[in-house]
Protein backbone atom coordinates (compact mmCIF):
# COMPACT_ATOMS: atom_id res chain seq x y z
CA UNK A 1 0.00 0.00 0.00
CA UNK A 2 2.85 2.36 0.81
CA UNK A 3 4.44 1.81 -2.62
CA UNK A 4 1.14 2.59 -4.41
CA UNK A 5 0.96 5.90 -2.57
CA UNK A 6 4.44 6.85 -3.77
CA UNK A 7 3.55 5.96 -7.37
CA UNK A 8 0.36 8.01 -7.19
CA UNK A 9 2.16 10.96 -5.59
CA UNK A 10 5.00 10.80 -8.14
CA UNK A 11 2.48 10.60 -11.00
CA UNK A 12 0.61 13.60 -9.61
CA UNK A 13 3.83 15.63 -9.34
CA UNK A 14 4.85 14.75 -12.92
CA UNK A 15 1.41 15.61 -14.33
CA UNK A 16 1.32 18.88 -12.37
CA UNK A 17 4.79 19.81 -13.63
CA UNK A 18 3.72 19.09 -17.22
CA UNK A 19 0.58 21.20 -16.86
CA UNK A 20 2.61 24.08 -15.41
CA UNK A 21 5.19 23.77 -18.22
CA UNK A 22 2.47 23.81 -20.87
CA UNK A 23 0.86 26.83 -19.20
CA UNK A 24 4.14 28.73 -19.14
CA UNK A 25 4.80 27.88 -22.79
CA UNK A 26 1.35 29.07 -23.86
CA UNK A 27 1.79 32.27 -21.86
CA UNK A 28 5.20 32.93 -23.43
CA UNK A 29 3.77 32.41 -26.92
CA UNK A 30 0.88 34.73 -26.15
CA UNK A 31 3.23 37.44 -24.91
CA UNK A 32 5.36 37.08 -28.04
CA UNK A 33 2.26 37.37 -30.24
CA UNK A 34 1.14 40.48 -28.35
CA UNK A 35 4.56 42.08 -28.77
CA UNK A 36 4.54 41.30 -32.50
CA UNK A 37 1.04 42.73 -32.86
CA UNK A 38 2.04 45.86 -30.96
CA UNK A 39 5.10 46.34 -33.16
CA UNK A 40 3.03 45.89 -36.32
CA UNK A 41 0.47 48.38 -35.03
CA UNK A 42 3.12 51.01 -34.22
CA UNK A 43 4.79 50.41 -37.57
CA UNK A 44 1.46 50.94 -39.37
CA UNK A 45 0.73 54.08 -37.33
CA UNK A 46 4.13 55.50 -38.27
CA UNK A 47 3.58 54.71 -41.94
CA UNK A 48 0.16 56.41 -41.81
CA UNK A 49 1.74 59.46 -40.16
CA UNK A 50 4.52 59.82 -42.72
CA UNK A 51 2.05 59.35 -45.60
CA UNK A 52 -0.21 62.05 -44.13
CA UNK A 53 2.79 64.38 -43.89
CA UNK A 54 3.74 63.65 -47.52
CA UNK A 55 0.19 64.45 -48.62
CA UNK A 56 0.29 67.68 -46.63
CA UNK A 57 3.63 68.58 -48.22
CA UNK A 58 2.17 67.96 -51.68
CA UNK A 59 -0.87 70.07 -50.85
CA UNK A 60 1.35 72.94 -49.71
CA UNK A 61 3.50 72.56 -52.80
CA UNK A 62 0.38 72.81 -54.95
CA UNK A 63 -1.15 75.75 -53.09
CA UNK A 64 1.94 77.71 -51.99
CA UNK A 65 4.77 76.42 -54.22
CA UNK A 66 6.63 75.74 -50.98
CA UNK A 67 7.38 72.77 -48.73
CA UNK A 68 8.16 73.53 -45.06
CA UNK A 69 11.01 71.87 -43.16
CA UNK A 70 8.60 70.27 -40.71
CA UNK A 71 4.93 69.32 -40.72
CA UNK A 72 2.83 68.60 -37.65
CA UNK A 73 -0.21 66.34 -37.82
CA UNK A 74 -2.21 65.27 -34.78
CA UNK A 75 0.51 66.56 -32.47
CA UNK A 76 3.28 64.54 -34.16
CA UNK A 77 5.96 66.21 -36.26
CA UNK A 78 7.52 65.00 -39.49
CA UNK A 79 10.84 66.30 -40.78
CA UNK A 80 11.00 67.30 -44.44
CA UNK A 81 14.18 67.61 -46.49
CA UNK A 82 13.59 69.09 -49.92
CA UNK A 83 15.40 70.35 -52.97
CA UNK A 84 14.10 72.13 -56.03
CA UNK A 85 15.48 72.51 -59.52
CA UNK A 86 13.14 74.55 -61.68
CA UNK A 87 9.71 72.94 -61.55
CA UNK A 88 11.10 69.65 -60.20
CA UNK A 89 10.99 68.86 -56.50
CA UNK A 90 12.68 66.04 -54.63
CA UNK A 91 11.80 65.69 -50.97
CA UNK A 92 12.04 63.14 -48.19
CA UNK A 93 9.64 63.07 -45.27
CA UNK A 94 10.62 61.27 -42.07
CA UNK A 95 8.34 60.44 -39.15
CA UNK A 96 9.21 58.89 -35.80
CA UNK A 97 6.59 57.38 -33.53
CA UNK A 98 7.53 55.67 -30.25
CA UNK A 99 10.79 54.25 -31.56
CA UNK A 100 9.55 53.43 -35.07
CA UNK A 101 10.80 55.50 -38.00
CA UNK A 102 9.55 55.69 -41.58
CA UNK A 103 10.76 57.72 -44.55
CA UNK A 104 9.13 58.39 -47.89
CA UNK A 105 10.95 59.98 -50.80
CA UNK A 106 8.88 61.80 -53.40
CA UNK A 107 9.81 63.41 -56.67
CA UNK A 108 7.26 65.69 -58.25
CA UNK A 109 6.97 68.47 -60.74
CA UNK A 110 4.92 71.59 -60.25
CA UNK A 111 3.69 73.62 -63.16
CA UNK A 112 0.05 74.68 -62.91
CA UNK A 113 -0.58 71.57 -60.77
CA UNK A 114 1.58 69.02 -58.98
CA UNK A 115 2.41 65.77 -60.77
CA UNK A 116 3.99 62.99 -58.72
CA UNK A 117 6.84 61.29 -60.56
CA UNK A 118 7.88 58.90 -57.80
CA UNK A 119 6.70 57.94 -54.31
CA UNK A 120 8.87 55.36 -52.51
CA UNK A 121 9.47 54.27 -48.98
CA UNK A 122 13.10 55.12 -48.26
CA UNK A 123 15.43 52.93 -46.19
Amino acid sequence: MNQKGYIALTSLIVVTALVILIGISVSALSINDLQSSFAAMRNEETLNLVEACVEDALLRLNEENFIPGSITIAGKTCTVTSSQVGDNWDFTVEAANEGYTKKIRVTASRTSTVSITSWKEAP
